[in-house]
């Protein structure tokens, strides 16, 4: 398969490619591609090109059961996220009459199918992840059935499985095996693939794990500020010109961050306080679906100390922003933790559940990015 060279992390303008040439490269390109290595109990779902010609997302779900045990929660995946909230997959049926592999649960699949008939996704590869699957024959028999149900509501779709396989970790010389047939073989060194090479040039760095992505964005300084001195009601400028001004001193601020030189915590509240109003907020939003976040961008690092240093909804709208900018750059599971936090924070942020919604639904970043930046 041919994949963007920013697949999974990056959105889909980018024009490097990396052509993926054998199981080995593709099984040991999942980790980079989705920022952490998935655990067992997850189908890595690698999409090929969608109607429009766009890269298709790398996806990862939790499916309930193919541990022998109850479910995890919903996964996270770059490009769109807990897939089985979707109820069905009527509209994809093709009405011939043959009955879906019985698994303990085929929502992920139907969910995973109504998103691909939606785009218009013509093939996948599919990646579960079930300890001892390779070696295993219950095991094997278990990684098996989920591949099934995933091919069968997918081919209902139109969306043709190219290949199926089963894994129980992403490390070097960790056996693999098609599920599909009779093919096995050792895998590849994660750290050595083309994709992973793209994203060290581009200084990602990829977790241990989701958990630790999550709790990146549930860190408080010791010394941060928990009391909101605002109350509850919402922060209101008055007037264009007052808006302007708080914009700027936001850039400001950003400026100021970029050539090294430090924020103060009455200088962090000025902004944490400027961007509670809905219009400041949403004008710092529009920029950012034009001009993504860098490497080293000061807004990174305003939000960031905003997010860990000042009261809830402050935080919140910080995170936020964070959580917006990894959902233009096709980072779904940081888009994911980045939103969660920032509902958690402050459960009246509906700009952070609607982003969730999207995640949740399949919107594909680019499309997010056109819709903001109008």
């Amino acid at each position: 398969m041919t994949a963007n060279g920013r697949i999974g992390d990056d959105g889909v303008d980018d024009p490097r490619t990396v052509v993926i040439s054998s199981p080995e490269e593709l099984i040991a390109s999942i980790p980079s591609m989705l920022g952490f290595p998935p655990g067992p109990g997850s189908v890595v779902v690698i999409c090929g090109r969608t109607a429009d010609g766009h890269a298709g997302p790398v996806v990862r779900m939790d499916v309930d059961g193919l541990l022998g045990g109850p479910g995890s929660p919903p996964g996270g995946g770059d490009g769109f996220d807990g897939a089985e909230g979707w109820d069905g997959a009527e509209d994809c049926r093709s009405g011939d009459g043959e009955h879906p592999p019985v698994v303990a649960d085929d929502g992920p699949a139907r969910g995973l199918a109504r998103f691909c008939s939606r785009e218009g996704v013509t093939d996948v590869h599919l990646v579960v992840v079930h300890e001892d699957c390779a070696d295993g024959h219950s095991a094997g028999l278990r990684a098996e059935d989920a591949a099934a149900a995933f091919e069968y509501w997918l081919g209902l779709a139109g969306t043709q499985v190219v290949g199926a396989y089963g894994v129980g970790e992403f490390a070097h010389g960790s056996p693999w095996v098609d599920l599909f047939g009779m093919v096995r073989g050792t895998q590849a060194d994660p750290d050595s693939t083309e994709i992973a090479a793209v994203h060290a040039f581009d200084g990602r760095v990829r977790a241990g794990s989701r958990g630790e992505i999550e709790r990146l964005y549930q860190v408080r300084d010791a010394a941060a500020c928990d009391d909101d001195p605002h109350g509850r009601g919402p922060a209101r400028l008055e007037g264009a010109l007052e808006v302007d001004r708080a914009v700027r001193a936001h850039e400001d601020a950003v400026r100021r961050l970029e050539e090294g030189e430090e924020l103060d915590d009455d200088g962090l509240a000025c902004i944490g306080r400027v961007l509670l109003d809905i219009a400041v907020r949403d004008e710092v939003y529009r920029r950012l679906a034009h001009r993504g976040l860098c490497d080293r961008d000061g807004r990174r690092m305003l939000w960031w100390s905003l997010a860990r240093r000042r009261p809830g909804r402050e935080r919140s709208v910080a995170l936020l922003l964070l959580g917006a900018a990894a959902y233009f750059a096709g980072s779904g599971v940081h888009a994911r933790s980045a939103l969660e936090a920032a509902v958690t924070a402050d459960p009246a942020n509906s700009l952070a559940r609607l982003l969730l919604h999207g995640l949740e639904n399949g919107l594909a970043p680019e499309r997010l990015r056109q819709v903001a930046a109008a």
